[in-house]
């Protein structure tokens, strides 16, 4: 009967390997165990987190080529999972709810709400781009699942004004959407010491209240060992067991590298989670921001006045500061704000100076061991044209130049040559880590 079983699956397969362009079924369509009955097709996961996976990434693609296969007459699918090996997995699977206490339930139906589109819904208001993809990306993974099962602890990282507190409010909404009222604890870390000192000496207590701990502003506790001992204790007796796992997320604001600051025995167990780091949001993230503010406040501000804003300044929180100065001028005054107004406003703001391309240039060809000079030349050594294709991408991050400014401040190049270093750089940081890493290095420098 396995014989059979695993027969057809294997002929089902193959067949639909050649309705996956670019893919050919490699890696996740092996992991299915398939098998057509009458006018059904059961597919089995391995376990219920792949079938999560499975419905978030390949789950459209896997039924339209089922689809593209029966030529349109595509039999009800059945989704399930189990612990049972897929080669030793029986012919005929039992549906009734009774036995169907580790099946996952993806029937085909339109009125199945999306999980993924659930937890978009949650990260809907943290603006990012692709900076900050990768630990944004990590964020929703870990509210996906169930408190614990992956990236434990999970800690971001980053300067003051990232978006990592707001980033855990959005975490701690969506886990208290799928766990009890009272189990999930936000708070910042020295209040949370200061509240609980009964609780932390006996940390297996504490958990058996809270199934999620949200921790920010973990650096204030750099100062105050007997806390950090009693944080890596609360850690370790954090329950790992599959039925009753928790999670813990913090947030810590300073770059990673200065994680060494704390005790030893905090640190080491920080850095046995996922450490990710937030970086300061561009400048298109920055307008969007201010364009959203705007709009909640009813503040009415051309593009060029928003422009203005955002170049210079580049965390969120100074920037939220800056709109409300302006709303109170605007209401006060009980007029438009002309350009000298908000030119005083701003410079009253403790906004730091804009560096200029100048700056930047002077920055990027230190880095290199270059001379700026060389930089604007028109050799086409390999070195120079890296940095300097460099240097465009990071004027144009920081600074939001137009191409044909950019092109004037390197040397009176034309903008076509602008554009081309920056795509260039761009392709680069997808496949080259050395490339990404300097851009990032560069990009978070003071000039």
């Amino acid at each position: 009967m396995n014989f059979i079983h695993n027969f057809h699956t294997s002929m089902l397969k193959t067949t639909l390997r050649q309705f996956l362009p670019g893919d050919n079924g490699q890696g996740w369509l092996d992991s299915l165990c398939l098998y057509q009955e009458g006018d059904i097709i059961r597919v089995t996961f391995p376990h219920a987190y792949f079938g999560a996976w499975f419905s978030r990434h390949k789950r459209s693609l896997f039924e339209e080529a089922l689809n593209r296969h029966f030529k349109g007459g595509m039999p009800r699918i059945c989704y399930q999972s189990t612990s049972v090996s897929t080669e030793t997995f029986p012919m005929s699977f039992p549906l009734t709810e009774s036995s169907a206490t580790n099946l996952l339930h993806l029937e085909r139906s339109d009125n199945i709400p999306d999980r993924a589109a659930e937890q978009q819904d949650y990260f809907a208001s943290f603006l990012s781009n692709a900076k900050n993809a990768f630990p944004l990306a990590a964020a929703k993974e870990v509210a996906s699942h169930a408190p614990g099962t992956i990236y434990n602890p999970f800690l971001l990282c980053g300067r003051s004004g990232t978006g990592k507190s707001h980033l855990l409010q959005v975490l701690e909404k969506a886990f208290s959407g799928k766990t009890l009222p009272g189990r999930v604890i936000r708070q910042k870390a020295l209040t949370f010491c200061r509240d609980n000192a009964v609780s932390l000496v006996r940390p297996e207590v504490f958990w058996q209240d809270c199934a999620v701990l949200l921790l920010d502003d973990l650096q204030e506790l750099i100062e105050h060992h007997l806390w950090q001992q009693q944080i890596a204790a609360l850690m370790d007796a954090c329950p790992r067991e599959a039925e009753r796992m928790h999670q813990m997320i913090f947030a810590y604001a300073a770059p990673s590298q200065t994680l060494k600051t704390f005790d030893e025995r905090l640190y080491s167990r920080l850095e046995g989670g996922l450490v990710l780091e937030l970086l300061e949001p561009d400048l298109d993230v920055r307008l969007r921001y201010l364009q959203i503010l705007c709009r909640e406040r009813q503040l009415h501000l051309g593009r060029d006045q928003l422009m203005y804003l955002a170049q210079r300044c580049t965390q969120f929180r100074l920037l939220q500061g800056l709109i409300l100065k302006l709303e109170a001028f605007v209401n006060i005054r009980g007029r438009n704000l002309s350009p000298s107004d908000l030119e005083n406003i701003v410079r009253t703001g403790g906004v730091a100076r804009l560096p200029a391309c100048r700056d930047i240039l002077t920055g990027v060809a230190a880095s290199f061991n270059l001379r700026p000079e060389d930089i604007l030349g028109s050799k086409r050594r390999p070195d120079l044209v890296l940095a300097r294709q460099m240097a465009m991408y990071v004027c144009r991050q920081r600074l939001g130049l137009s191409y044909p400014e950019l092109g004037r401040a390197f040397g009176g190049r034309d903008h076509s040559t602008v554009i081309y270093a920056i795509k260039k750089i761009k392709q680069l940081m997808k496949t080259d880590k050395t490339v990404y890493h300097k851009v990032t290095e560069l990009e978070n420098m003071t000039f």
